[in-house]
């Protein structure tokens, strides 16, 4: 139960508090990905702080535009998940074929913007709305466990410190912090006054043991008070068929994430998603794509994590959600304040953020509850699962010899997962006198 709805406004200490806590949860679930693509991408360091900047600035953007005239949930959009990973797959491909990751950054670029389209036209015709009745409460189900334990060997690694300052191993004195800083968060949420700030104070508790042990790195001087964003980041669009289909193939399967979100968040605000603000939510993510890709950024959607969050601080307003991402934006045009919050150690973030990332799983549960246990819930839960979680431990060197289009299909297990849920949903056990969506409720 929210303690604050879409369109109450809270008092300014608790606004204030909500929007900090926005900006931290939205760096920090964000700011790791502009650091790997440009691991992979061999970018100097300047370079990867450019990236960073505008990928800041354009989530800010991208959310901002959502929630004032969009889905109008304060979800905030976030590199996707399967974008970055096949940023980072081709990135390699190209490199063992001769194509530089510049190039593939490149092809990137037209990529995103013709997915982009896809979603525009897909809202603009109201196509998203009526595609909606293809998730049902097993397919969400099954999208949010499986993206639950497809993040939790990355939380539980960053966690342990692997990959902290270059490490590739355990460091137990890092794990011990993180367990107690998941304790004090789990004792924030205990308490009522402080529920709503928990992540934060967990974020804030952590940082500051990390700086009086000696854990954290030197905070990188800005060289400029203001850097404006720039268009073409890896250089002139360049058409490539086999980035170009493979960006609107994923385009597609995002729209179940965009379903989701908007479905996860009806429920923990406590509002119903209308046909209206699924076809809004896909124009702005096909906005969204489109500024991904002239930016020469990761590709945007909204963030299950949002509802989680919101399940945690129990504050839905929209006026916090739109001054943080008003402050995103800004924090993309000032270096010296995106260096000091990039300076979050992620040990900490992932720490302070363990609980947000129980309520996905449980969002998935709550769907599969939602449902009678008969036979037929089972074989499609079960199959959908065992499918999803099986192809999680395939090698990814095991799909090196077919090409990359299918590689990409088949290795990948939450794609496969939520597949092979809706074909034994809809076509192999269909319901009968299944009904359309209802329309009630009120219209954001």
């Amino acid at each position: 139960m929210v303690k604050y709805g879409l369109y109450d406004k809270p008092p300014i200490m608790v606004t204030t508090l909500t929007a900090l806590q926005w900006i931290i949860v939205t760096v920090s679930s964000s700011v790791a990905v502009p650091l790997m693509i440009g691991d992979v991408y061999g970018l100097q360091e300047e370079e990867i702080g450019r990236l960073m900047q505008q990928s800041l600035f354009f989530i800010g953007l991208a959310s901002l535009l959502q929630a004032w005239i969009g889905h109008r949930y304060p979800i905030m959009d976030g590199p996707a998940g399967l974008w970055w990973g096949i940023f980072i797959i081709l990135a390699q491909i190209g490199t063992s074929i001769g194509i530089s990751p510049r190039e593939i950054g490149q092809s990137f670029q037209a990529g995103l913007f013709m997915a982009g389209l896809l979603f525009l036209a897909l809202g603009l015709f109201g196509w998203v709305g009526k595609l909606q009745k293809w998730f049902t409460p097993l397919v969400s189900g099954t999208y949010m466990t499986l993206l639950a334990i497809s993040l939790c060997s990355n939380i539980l690694t960053g966690m342990l410190g692997i990959g902290f300052a270059h490490s590739t191993e355990v460091h137990l004195e890092i794990a011990l912090v993180s367990v107690a800083i998941v304790g004090f968060v789990v004792w924030l949420i205990r308490v009522p006054f402080l529920s709503s700030f928990a992540v934060l104070f967990g974020m804030i508790g952590g940082w500051l043991f990390y700086a009086v042990m000696g854990w954290t790195e030197p905070i990188r001087p800005a060289e400029q008070l203001i850097s404006w964003p720039s268009f073409f980041f890896w250089g002139e669009p360049r058409w490539d068929w086999g980035v170009v289909l493979t960006s609107t193939l994923t385009g597609f399967v995002l729209l179940t994430n965009l379903v989701t979100s908007l479905d996860v968040m009806g429920k923990a605000t406590n509002t119903k998603t209308t046909e209206k603000q699924y076809n809004r939510g896909g124009i702005f993510t096909g906005v969204s794509h489109m500024l991904s890709g002239a930016a020469g950024v990761v590709g945007m959607i909204p963030l299950s994590l949002a509802a989680a969050v919101i399940q945690t601080s129990r504050v839905a307003s929209r006026l916090p959600f739109l001054l943080a991402m008003a402050g995103m934006m800004l924090i993309g045009l000032v270096p010296a304040i995106s260096h000091f919050l990039a300076a979050i150690p992620t040990p900490v973030a992932y720490a302070a953020m363990f609980i947000t990332y129980t309520k996905l799983l449980g969002f998935g549960l709550q769907g599969f509850a939602s449902q009678p246990l008969d036979e037929r819930t089972i074989t499609i839960v079960g199959s959908s699962l065992l499918a999803g979680i099986g192809i999680m431990f395939v090698p990814a060197a095991a799909w090196q010899n077919i090409p990359p289009l299918f590689s990409f299909l088949f290795g990948n297990g939450l794609l496969m997962g939520v597949m092979v849920c809706l074909i034994l949903e809809h076509v192999v056990f269909p319901k009968k006198g299944d009904k359309a969506p209802e329309k009630d409720g009120r219209a954001a």
